[in-house]
């Protein structure tokens, strides 16, 4: 799921180094040549370079940035770069977005995911599936044909489908039940 990786990174990037340059561009009353596009784009990268969630396309940075060194138009390039990453996102499977999404609640909220093993006590805010579950609702062709029920031991399991809806990507998802004995809650997701 690298490649996965590398393309969320640089989706991130393009989209924000566009906002960055047309917000400037915005503000200001006068034409802003190319030149001068290209400064603010470079300095913007180059504060980019130090973020760690760059680390897998810090290479691709630094060739921009020499790129605009050398006058090529860095706003024409990361528009060109920008459309190939959005053609390569829809290529990816329902199954693709939900490790995209798992890997957003852990990386970002710290939702561990795991598949449950009815021999091994859940723990209290991990996020269980099991195989079944997941081979019964996902096709062959990794499609979700129906909705997939996950398991979470937490007090306010209202919080967790409150991120899963608030990301906004791929799925909503809505409690079905809590067992009032360990919280237990069960949630579906849905593709929109």
């Amino acid at each position: 799921m690298s490649k996965l990786k590398y393309h969320q990174a640089f989706t991130h990037l393009t989209t924000l180094a566009l906002l960055h340059l047309y917000s400037y561009i915005d503000r200001t009353s006068q034409f802003v040549p190319m030149k001068k596009r290209n400064e603010r784009l470079n300095k913007f990268l180059k504060a980019q370079i130090t973020l760690p969630r760059n680390d897998i396309i810090k290479k691709d940075i630094k060739v921009l940035i020499a790129q605009g060194r050398k006058g090529i138009s860095l706003e024409k390039k990361l528009g060109e770069l920008h459309k190939v990453n959005c053609e390569y996102g829809e290529k990816f499977t329902d199954a693709d977005h939900l490790f995209v999404l798992l890997t957003y609640l852990y990386e970002e909220h710290g939702f561990e995911s795991m598949l449950d093993d009815p021999n091994v006590e859940r723990e209290k805010g991990i996020i269980y599936t099991d195989n079944e579950l997941i081979d019964s609702c996902f096709s062959d062709e990794h499609v979700l044909s129906r909705p997939l029920p996950i398991s979470i031991i937490m007090d306010e399991p209202e919080r967790l489908v409150d991120i899963i809806n608030g990301h906004g990507r791929m799925f909503v998802a809505e409690i079905v039940s809590i067992k009032p004995n360990d919280n237990c809650a069960t949630i579906l997701l849905q593709k929109i």
